[in-house]
């Protein structure tokens, strides 16, 4: 006897096995569920094959477990749990439809049932159903008067519905089966105020004041819900209540501030903020706001300056060990170009958190204003060790290594940082640019060109480049007519600026053109050259070529008290004679 059932089975899984693996799919009508009996052996296979079915859900195989479940339905449509046990299937695979129609199915076998109601119901909340998920919940209630979760269901879906009278009718009932409650309060009391009856929202927050006397926060929810519905008057009596019990009650504190802030009464809105500044409980976040809000204010209300100092001042004393308050008072620093003082708390921060890319960079953006290059190349280069994709830092210490003549240095990290740039065509302009600096430096003629290039095709009125190129040329003695043609624009695009001046007027002696040169030299003298020993000396130089040696010798003399003139000046002076 043994041996025929196992046999039975192993025929059963082989009949009814392979069918399992297909994937879910939802039949296009659900069977009819006209009576049929089942055999003794159909009631083992369909025993069999829900057991499997069973195992597979429990595991997670979700697909096969619904096709096994599918077969029972092919055998007995008339047994509801094998619908049931499809719908949960399908809203565990998010197909709400099909779960719908077979939870609908397994109801209309069993209505009895409190899980497939139950079921049901869900689905068509979640369907979007909600007319019909309330009556589902409704005949639940009517058979389980007494179940919490129930009554929560039913509160929600009236509440998604907009029947905010019905919803406070079912949240009346739950307050009855479990007392006074915080979600349930707080829930009538959004629906009050939904209907613009403020009285009663507020003696739903004060059964919670009455019903937990410790717990401070409900007189709080009471004043901001005053104050959001333009109470002031009676949020200031709760709020001073309150500080009678506590206080260091931030909020209060913070609430007081506003309230006194909108009746124009600076000083004591001022001394509330302090205490809230003070409280080093109270979120740094939350003060950090209040300070970006006086950045912001401040700019146009210069008034509000020391107020913002002050408390960020505070804001350090109650948070030393946290990078944001040195940051922020940085930042006010930094916008009021104290620039040592803002260097100071930004290199403070990093030392308390160094993940702050923003933060590296306004340190050697400052060094770059201060001309610090000293600082600028330490930093910029711990920043590279910290961020080593960020062109940036790339470009600071290659500029910091050209003004301490370390040429190969600067050129090799420009050369690495411009692969980094990405959609910052002003950025890579520049790293051309000094790239073309430090090839200069280090005798690379061609190489040097050709970054100069690079960069006026990005930027063709580069000044900066303009006058450093074709100066640099006039000096070599090269391609002298694109050196006269890119000094002429820069002269165009700035004029009166007397080095500019000086660079096409060098071009022009070098072409030969001394009449010309004269010209532009005497406009650079007038314009503020005569301190510069360079200029005035290209001077002395011309009037040589144009023979007019004692005037020559007075410019060179001239020169040399300004200093830092060539290296040829003393022996043009001694031998009256120009040297080139």
């Amino acid at each position: 006897m043994k041996l025929h059932t196992l046999i039975i089975i192993s025929i059963c899984f082989i009949l009814f096995g392979c069918g399992s693996s297909k994937n879910i799919e939802k039949t296009s009508t659900v069977k009819s569920t006209k009576k049929i009996g089942l055999s003794d052996q159909d009631k083992m296979k369909y025993d069999y094959m829900f057991f499997n079915a069973n195992k597979e859900r429990m595991i997670g195989n979700y697909q096969l477990s619904a096709g096994l479940f599918l077969q029972c339905v092919e055998l007995d449509p008339t047994k509801p749990t094998a619908y049931y046990e499809l719908a949960n299937i399908f809203d565990l695979t998010n197909q709400t439809a099909e779960a719908l129609e077979y939870a609908q199915k397994a109801v209309s076998l069993d209505g009895d049932s409190y899980w497939y109601r139950f079921l049901y119901a869900h689905l068509l909340q979640k369907s979007n159903k909600i007319e019909e998920a309330v009556k589902q919940y409704q005949i639940l209630i009517q058979k389980n008067p007494h179940n919490v979760e129930l009554l929560y269901n039913l509160a929600g879906t009236q509440l998604y519905s907009g029947k905010y009278e019905e919803a406070l009718k079912t949240y009346n009932k739950l307050e009855t089966e479990i007392g006074v409650n915080e979600e349930i309060s707080l829930q009538k009391q959004k629906i009050y105020i939904k209907l613009n009856n403020i009285d009663k929202a507020a003696e739903e927050i004060q059964k919670l004041i009455n019903a937990f006397p410790e717990e401070t926060k409900y007189q709080g929810y009471l004043a901001d819900m005053y104050l959001a519905n333009n109470m002031p008057d009676k949020a200031f009596e709760i709020y001073q209540k309150i500080l009678e019990k506590d206080p260091n009650d931030a909020f209060s504190h913070l609430a007081l501030y506003e309230y006194y802030r909108n009746k124009g009464e600076t000083e004591k809105s001022l001394l509330e903020l302090k205490l809230v500044f003070q409280n080093k409980d109270f979120s740094i976040d939350t003060k950090m706001q209040i300070l970006l809000s006086y950045y912001s204010d401040s700019e146009t209300n210069p008034a509000l300056k020391n107020d913002a100092y002050e408390l960020s001042r505070l804001l350090i004393d109650t948070h030393p060990d946290d990078a944001k308050s040195y940051t922020i008072y940085a930042d006010f620093l930094y916008r009021d170009k104290k620039n040592d003082g803002a260097k100071e708390n930004y290199l403070k921060a990093i030392e308390l958190d160094s993940s702050k890319f923003s933060i590296w960079s306004q340190v050697v953006f400052i060094e770059s204003e201060m001309q610090d290059f000293d600082g600028m190349l330490t930093h910029s280069k711990m920043a590279l060790d910290l961020f080593p994709n960020q062109a940036l830092f790339y470009f600071f210490y290659g500029v910091a290594n050209i003004q301490k003549k370390n040429f190969q240095e600067a050129a090799d990290y420009l050369t690495i940082g411009k692969d980094f740039v990405v959609k910052n065509p002003p950025l890579l302009a520049q790293f051309f640019a000094n790239l073309g600096d430090s090839y200069y430096r280090l005798n690379d003629y061609k190489k040097s060109d050709e970054y100069y290039e690079k960069a006026l095709e990005i930027e063709p009125n580069n000044i900066y480049v303009l006058n450093n190129y074709s100066y640099y040329l006039s000096l070599r003695n090269e391609n002298l007519e694109r050196a006269e043609k890119l000094s002429a624009k820069a002269n165009d695009i700035e004029p009166n600026q007397p080095n500019y001046e000086d660079t096409y007027a060098w071009i022009l002696y070098k072409q030969g053109k001394y009449i010309a040169a004269k010209e532009w030299l005497e406009k650079a003298i007038e314009n503020g050259g005569k301190t510069n020993a360079v200029i005035v000396e290209h001077l002395g130089d011309v009037h040589a070529k144009l023979g007019n040696i004692d005037k020559a010798v007075e410019l060179w003399m001239q020169a040399k008290t300004l200093g830092e003139a060539s290296e040829l000046l003393d022996k043009k002076i001694t031998d009256k004679q120009l040297y080139e």
